[in-house]
């Protein structure tokens, strides 16, 4: 997903000042539905504008003048191009992943677990924060969109109910058997005593 595209999506449900798209992108949730950095946003408007897919439109409220980006005709049929065309695949960035992948016999596996628990906090959060979204009565959803914020809570209740999982089988030292036919785990272990000692 382009980030050009994203920021028209976003300014399809309504004109928007660059804060109210900076905080699309930053609200709790938004890491389920996009993992990307907009910190480039206002360069980014400013490319729209050039292009001809924006326009601004100067309001005021309350004495205060605001800059509000507006899709032009260009820019709504660019958004519809992309809505029709397949969408790629999720990029998966997972950090807490790459951790339990490379976690091996001679660390603390209580770390391990407090990491579990911390992701546990933070989704628990995260999907209470998605069911009272659905309801706020603030927020825009569409109909279609209310079947992303159920894809977005079965995730997020999948991923508790796999930390309860995880827990309770480092807890009981009821790991599941791993397969390690080229003996790498030995062989590891073998290389970090070999580089801890060439250290000294």
């Amino acid at each position: 997903m382009s980030i050009e595209h994203s920021i028209l999506a976003v300014i399809s449900f309504r004109p928007s000042t660059g804060y109210d798209i900076k905080a699309e992108f930053e609200h709790k949730a938004a890491g389920l539905f996009w993992g990307m950095s907009y910190g480039s946003l206002y360069p980014k408007l400013k490319k729209l504008v050039e292009q001809g897919f924006i326009t601004v439109i100067e309001s005021e409220t309350e004495g205060r003048k605001k800059k509000l980006y507006e899709l032009t005709g260009k820019g709504w049929k660019e958004l519809e191009i992309w809505l029709k065309k397949s969408p790629e695949p999720p990029s998966i960035k997972d950090e807490l992943f790459i951790k339990i992948g490379a976690w091996h016999d001679e660390m603390d596996l209580s770390i391990l677990a407090g990491h579990l628990q911390a992701r546990a906090k933070e989704s628990q959060e995260i999907l209470n924060y998605v069911k009272e979204w659905k309801q706020n009565n603030t927020s825009y959803i569409s109909s279609l969109g209310m079947l992303a914020m159920r894809y977005a809570e079965l995730k997020l209740e999948a991923e508790l109910q796999w930390i309860q999982e995880a827990l309770a089988s480092i807890k009981n030292e009821n790991l599941p058997v791993g397969q390690d036919p080229k003996k790498l785990g030995e062989k590891q272990l073998a290389r970090r005593e070999s580089a801890l000692k060439a250290d000294k």
